[in-house]
């Protein structure tokens, strides 16, 4: 069983999902009202309850109604002192009361051993077929609802197409759907064009199923007309505009095992809501110093970062992955560990999809060890290592990768914003109250580093630390005008932030930011390497 949480944590976190895949949320998450099931063989809107009579008035508890007439499958239409109400006998709604009021499903007016009384829903109904904005605008609330359940340990089995209504608050249902439990057997049901396969198999439920019948609603809301009895095929999906749209149906309609999850559903839809080319345009600006002092016959930083357009789906999106290392070891033990680390990071193919920011992120992590493990055999059992700050942007999207005590800013209205921690004895006193940020300027053991690449042979969970660690976010959007700065410790080691920011403020380039900051570094005695690669959005 999940662990036990409140439902307006699980509201919060299928919220945050909703914000780094989807852009800013429609509403706030409500509650579900209780999970009760739609009926297993479908009843016409025209069907009357033989136990309540249009015109009889009946007590429920507390509740007195009178019946106006039948609405649909078994719900009939119902009177309390001018309110309207759906009610239906027998009908249990144990699953949803557990789930309290969601803002897409009837707020629960009565529940008990009579039945249930539901408030009516004030609305327009749905006509099909709906343009693609206006369909993904229905969709997509419910693909937050189906993953705040699976969240709560609950899959979305059935769901009543025609109880859909447009309100002012947006789309909303005015009959439950019916659900069940994670892991267990599904109830019995069927639905022409929306059962998924995996529930006329009675075969264990995962939140999957809550997939499959948002791409079965999100095909007739486009259409008019429902799936196939047969179900999905390529020759029906490919009659669909635009392209990525009919990519994304086959991923919600495929077999349970290779069916899209509820979170990366929530990916396609918001993708299939925003099919532009991200029309970001970057400048870089790079300098880098083997620095002043005699000692250092070797620059042992290095960088690296490869800008591309890759085609998905969806069209062609921007990817640039971009590092700076600082390399530790003997004579040209660092040099050769962190030319090794910085070209094993941009090296390879991006997987697919990147369209999620998680993925995207747990990329850049795979990045990271792929250059450790090039450190590795770069050194051949020498000792040394190398520091790792990178960066991937997948269109207007970044996210980092870190390791050691090189850093990663963000120039944000007129203010640097540091994303990364030291890896590094210093930054732990400095975290823990122990040492200011001055003190540690001139503390002894301030090159001391606590992670480095080259240092493990295997990857270790926590290792490479990402923007959810340090910001709690899992991505963050670079918006036009914003500069993200990497930066060896030769750099920030030496010029002081407040100094940095000036520079930033002033330069006319990123390119005349990236020497101006080296420049800082050798006019403060650089006695160590410096480098600053510098990614600027420009529109």
């Amino acid at each position: 069983m999940p662990e036990e949480r409140s439902p307006e944590e699980l509201a919060a976190e299928a919220e945050g999902m909703t914000h780094a895949d989807m852009g800013p949320p429609q509403e706030e998450l409500s509650s579900p009202d209780e999970g009760e099931f739609l009926e297993e063989t479908l009843l016409p809107s025209t069907v009357e309850n033989a136990t309540l009579e249009p015109g009889s008035t009946h007590t429920w508890g507390s509740l007195t109604f009178r019946v106006e007439g039948p609405f649909w499958g078994g719900w009939m239409a119902a009177l309390q002192d001018g309110q309207g109400l759906l009610v239906r006998p027998g009908y249990k709604a144990e699953l949803l009361e557990g789930l309290g009021h969601h803002r897409l499903l009837p707020r629960l007016v009565y529940s008990g051993p009579e039945g249930t009384a539901l408030e009516a829903l004030e609305g327009e109904p749905l006509y099909r077929p709906l343009p693609l904005s206006v369909a993904l605008g229905v969709v997509q609330p419910l693909a937050q609802l189906v993953y705040f359940l699976e969240l709560k340990g609950l899959a979305l089995v059935d769901l009543e197409p025609q109880s859909l209504r447009q309100t002012p608050e947006g789309p909303k249902l005015a009959l439950p759907p019916r659900l069940a439990r994670l892991g267990e057997p599904p109830p019995k049901v069927w639905r022409p064009g929306y059962t998924p396969p995996e529930v006329l198999a009675e075969t264990t439920l995962s939140g999957k199923s809550g997939v499959y019948l948002l791409g079965a609603l999100l095909f007739e809301l486009l259409t008019g007309s429902p799936l196939p009895a047969e179900g999905p095929s390529e020759l029906l999906l490919s009659g669909l505009r635009p392209p990525g749209l009919p990519q994304a149906l086959a991923r919600m309609l495929a077999p349970a095992e290779v069916r899209a999850t509820p979170q990366e559903a929530l990916g396609l839809l918001k993708r299939l809501a925003q099919p532009r080319e991200v029309g970001v345009v970057l400048e870089l600006g790079e300098a880098t110093t083997v620095g002043l002092n005699p000692g250092r016959q070797h620059n042992q930083d290095a960088y690296a970062y490869r800008l591309e357009r890759v085609q998905s789906e969806f069209g062609r999106t921007l990817l640039l992955r971009a590092c700076v290392c600082d390399g530790m070891g003997g004579m040209a033990a660092g040099e050769r560990a962190s030319q090794a680390a910085a070209e094993g990071f941009i090296a390879g193919e991006p997987p697919h999809p990147l369209d999620d920011p998680k993925a995207q992120a747990e990329w850049g992590v795979r990045l990271a060890w792929a250059a450790n493990q090039a450190v590795l055999e770069a050194l051949g059992g020498l000792d040394g290592g190398c520091t790792l700050s990178g960066v991937v942007l997948w269109g207007d999207r970044y996210t980092l990768a870190h390791v050691g005590d090189s850093r990663v800013y963000l120039w944000r209205g007129e203010r640097l914003r540091r994303l990364t921690r030291d890896h590094s004895l210093v930054g732990v006193l400095v975290e823990s109250g122990a040492l200011s940020p001055e003190e540690a300027q001139r503390h002894p053991d301030r090159n001391q580093v606590l992670r480095s690449l080259g240092n493990l042979r295997r990857p270790q969970e926590g290792y490479v630390e990402t923007l959810e660690e340090t910001m709690g976010q899992v991505a963050d959007t670079l918006q036009p005008g914003e500069v993200l700065l990497l930066l060896s410790d030769g750099v920030w080691g030496e010029v002081e932030e407040a100094r940095m920011a000036a520079i930033m403020a002033q330069a006319r380039s990123p390119q005349a930011a990236a020497e101006a900051l080296v420049g800082a570094a050798i006019e403060a005695g650089a006695p160590d390497n410096a480098t600053a690669l510098l990614i600027f959005r420009r529109s």
